[in-house]
């Protein structure tokens, strides 16, 4: 996605409702449930977009092999 950002270069508002519209959705309930709010307002840049998501695939794959 960041690769195809470079070349199409949008905004960070619109980055961002791309990159949650494409989430699996047990990321986007992680993404709710940390913070009610974090899916409505995309982060200062758009490298902070991409980091928020990946934080949160983290997460929840570190939880996953926490219950194993």
């Amino acid at each position: 996605m960041r690769m195809y950002n470079m070349l199409a270069n949008l905004p960070r508002e619109q980055l961002w409702e791309c990159l949650i519209t494409g989430l699996q959705a047990d990321i986007r309930e992680y993404m709710k449930h940390i913070n009610k709010d974090s899916l409505d307002l995309a982060p200062a840049s758009p490298e902070m977009c991409f980091q928020a998501i990946i934080n949160a695939g983290m997460d929840i794959e570190n939880e996953k092999q926490r219950e194993q």
